[in-house]
């Protein structure tokens, strides 16, 4: 389990914090004293914050590091003596500084005590918050990185059937084939989740719609070859949204689900990508036998509820469909809509936000 600690920077902000407090309470305090002022009482404010906040939590922090203190019960016993010891320290400066009593040890626990509680919990509150962040973020990039796992193959498989069509008919384009589905494959595997576990999150997998585009008609053409006039697939792109960027390889699988199920010759299919104020819509449409009543009904299922469900029924049905919903929701928060359009045939809709990721 990754060890969790405070940044430098969040050391930092809890020490000026925790100096503006004792500061405003200090200061308060001899105002209410009713003594006269001097720069004794800025420095003997200043003393308490050195000796019993700054010593004791810098002090703790270096014994925990360097004696691998992990028992929570002994860190606060090591940081309520230091705070002990500092509040003792601090007695004995304030004395020399100002007419006061000396602290006496009865009197430092009583400081001490509710003050070294209050900031371990406060610690250890937000230690544990902060563990609890990092462990949903790491279980969104494991199940980002299992949907990719699950994707490559699923493309990959159909798209070497259709090349090995052409293997000994058309050995020139089957070699133009393999050189698309090499582009192809090599970008899939470059932004995919798998490659991206090093980057602090999934946005670094976002890229240009040109680029995707790009790949997308390699595909496109792959799958062209194999259905011939069968297949149609055309482009309706807002040249305006070419620079935004979008989830990699995310249409991909929309289309191969067209094709697997649409079950229409010849099938067409369109694309389309336009702005609607602040966002940019996707949709994909085809010709063919649209979608079951029972896919529309589960469409308002959560993701994890779709999967549950097929791993029950121990089937695959409109795969491409759950990993692309599963995709979005995890990487985009977005939804896919799905419908028939009113000839019959199958629609997929979904929005993102103009301008929401940067390359």
């Amino acid at each position: 389990m990754r060890t969790i600690q405070l940044s430098l920077k969040e050391q930092l902000i809890m020490l000026c914090l925790i100096t503006m407090i004792s500061l405003a309470i200090s200061l308060s305090d001899w105002v209410l004293r009713g003594m006269l002022p001097s720069l004794k009482i800025p420095l003997s404010a200043l003393n308490a914050v050195v000796c019993m906040y700054w010593f004791p939590m810098v002090g703790t922090y270096v014994l925990i590091r360097k004696c691998l203190i992990a028992s929570w019960f002994v860190q606060f016993l090591t940081f309520h003596s230091l705070m002990l010891l500092g509040a003792l320290c601090f007695g004995l400066i304030r004395a020399k500084l100002l007419p006061v009593s000396i602290i006496g040890l009865k009197e430092a626990v009583l400081i001490s005590l509710p003050w070294s509680t209050m900031i371990f919990v406060a610690v250890k509150f937000y230690l544990a918050q902060k563990h609890l962040k990092l462990e949903q973020q790491l279980r969104k990039q494991a199940e980002i990185n299992l949907l990719h796992a699950q994707l490559n193959p699923h493309f990959l498989f159909n798209s070497l059937n259709t090349i090995a069509s052409f293997a000994r008919t058309q050995p020139t384009r089957c070699e133009d084939l393999v050189h698309d589905l090499a582009s192809v494959l090599r970008y899939s595997l470059s932004q995919s989740g798998l490659n991206q576990a090093n980057k602090p999150t999934t946005k670094e997998a976002w890229v240009k719609l040109s680029d995707e585009l790009v790949i997308l008609n390699k595909w496109c053409d792959i799958e062209r070859s194999r259905f011939g006039e069968n297949l149609n697939i055309s482009f309706g792109i807002d040249e305006d949204l070419l620079d935004e960027t979008v989830p990699a390889m995310l249409l991909q699988p929309l289309i191969e689900n067209a094709i697997k199920h649409g079950k229409s010759v010849p099938l067409r299919i369109w694309i389309t990508v336009r702005r609607d104020n602040q966002y940019m819509l996707f949709n994909v449409r085809d010709n063919g036998i649209g979608f079951a009543e029972s896919d529309l009904a589960n469409a308002h299922l959560k993701n994890t509820d779709i999967r549950d469900k097929r791993l029950e029924q121990n089937k695959v049905a409109h795969f491409g469909l759950e990993i692309t919903q599963a995709r979005l929701e995890l990487e985009a928060g977005s939804r896919l809509e799905l419908s028939n359009t009113p000839e019959g045939g199958a629609s997929v809709e979904f929005n993102l936000q103009v301008g929401s990721m940067a390359c």
